[in-house]
């Protein structure tokens, strides 16, 4: 799942800074949770984007898969995040990130996870 980034209507992670003696594992989980409203369990890292963000495993509850392919932001999230997309990265070129580089690193992590690509 991406967001849809509403400076850039971009794609792009959910993502953000870490505060200080905060782990990445933590970082992860907080931005998940202030940009999705998802609590997701932060698992192994899976891939690192050329700007240095690490790109983690993170496994949302089955309620996820019960949602549309897109649907809105928690609202305390709208000043950054437009919608949230379940998004195969493999049906994406990398015009549609808000980061290009990012779509290697993005299909290597989905790959990593157990995703086969289409």
């Amino acid at each position: 799942m991406l967001i849809r980034h509403r400076l850039t209507g971009k794609l792009d992670f959910p993502a953000g800074g870490r505060n200080e003696g905060e782990s990445l594992q933590c970082t992860a989980h907080r931005e998940a949770w202030e940009e999705t409203g998802f609590n997701v369990e932060v698992g192994e890292q899976l891939a690192t984007t050329a700007s240095g963000m690490p790109i983690f495993n993170c496994i949302a509850d089955e309620s996820l898969a019960r949602l549309p392919a897109t649907f809105d932001a928690p609202d305390w999230a709208a000043l950054e995040v437009i919608q949230l997309e379940k998004t195969d990265p493999f049906l994406l070129n990398k015009n549609a990130l808000r980061f290009a580089d990012d779509l290697i690193p993005l299909r290597d992590a989905y790959v990593k996870a157990g995703k086969q690509a289409k």
